[in-house]
């Protein structure tokens, strides 16, 4: 006789779990909607002309497929190939050096130690405080100083010297990994360099592809940078290519948008790359949890 109100209780116990956990999967899912309303909306603006793009309402799928704003970006005068590769060439070794930096400083700040370890982590780690107007000037001034004002290096190779964020979160990720794992390897005679190489980061591929994914799009998107340093037409990148589409007495919306859907399809292409890993970091975080 006693089973049944448990019973009962079981069952509106788990249909008000359950409804709960609907309502929340529909607010999810109609905030990510609105986030993802521009986003459609350039996809499908880049396939119209200038005017039914601002017709009202939206005509969200086109009547007609117009390539014309494809055909300006990719065929046009703008030489939006050279931008592209640029682009690539300048994001890949940001994350090349970023990688090798951040993972190494990463690995030392969490499992060597040294004199002064901590203090020299807080003192690198202060300085995401200061804000990039303040070093601006100095790092122009050092920077025309090597000569490399109008060149590609000066995009890429501040990314080789260990960016603070990123070595922040691959600490964090190394301090993870167990010291026990890390001894018996000592004990075996693998040294630091084989540890990092063999052991330490196989373990942090979730922190991995993080960092290469927010680094990827930091490097892809940066508009500050080519803006101070570079000179020549040819050298522009992406961001900066974006004003050939516009001058002092017109601007074609149609060339702009399919040239940031253009810019937008590699990093979606990197984070369905890298998913699998965001995914088993989230699982892994919620069964430690």
């Amino acid at each position: 006789m006693m089973m049944k109100p448990q019973l009962k209780f079981s069952e509106n116990y788990r249909a008000t779990r359950f409804v709960k956990k609907l309502l929340l999967t529909l607010f999810m899912v109609l905030v990510s909607f609105t986030m993802l309303l521009p986003f459609l909306w350039m996809i499908s603006s880049s396939f119209k002309d200038s005017l039914s793009m601002f017709k009202y309402p939206i005509e969200w799928f086109p009547k007609e497929l117009n390539l014309t704003g494809y055909k300006k970006v990719w065929q046009g005068d703008v030489n939006f190939s050279i931008f592209f590769l640029n682009s690539v060439k300048i994001t890949f070794l940001a994350v090349v050096g970023t990688v090798i930096s951040c993972t190494m400083g990463g690995y030392a700040y969490a499992k060597i130690k040294f004199i002064g370890r901590d203090s020299l982590f807080l003192m690198k780690l202060s300085t995401m405080m200061i804000p990039s107007q303040i070093t601006m000037l100095p790092t122009f001034m050092i920077f025309s100083w090597l000569g490399w004002i109008n060149h590609h290096t000066a995009l890429w190779v501040p990314f080789f010297l260990g960016q603070p964020f990123g070595t922040f979160l691959m600490r964090q990720y190394f301090l993870k990994v167990p010291e026990e794992l890390l001894d018996s390897a000592r004990m075996d005679g693998a040294n630091h360099f084989h540890i990092f190489i063999k052991i330490a980061m196989p373990l942090v591929k979730a922190g991995l592809s993080v960092l290469i994914f927010l680094y990827f799009v930091w490097a892809w998107n940066n508009y500050e940078g080519p803006l101070l340093y570079i000179r020549s037409t040819n050298l522009y990148t992406l961001p900066l290519a974006l004003k050939f589409f516009s001058d002092e007495f017109s601007t074609n919306y149609t060339a702009i948008m399919a040239a940031s859907v253009s810019m937008t399809v590699p990093v979606l292409a990197l984070f369905v790359g890298l998913q699998r890993f965001f995914i088993e970091d989230i699982t892994s975080t919620g069964l430690k949890g």
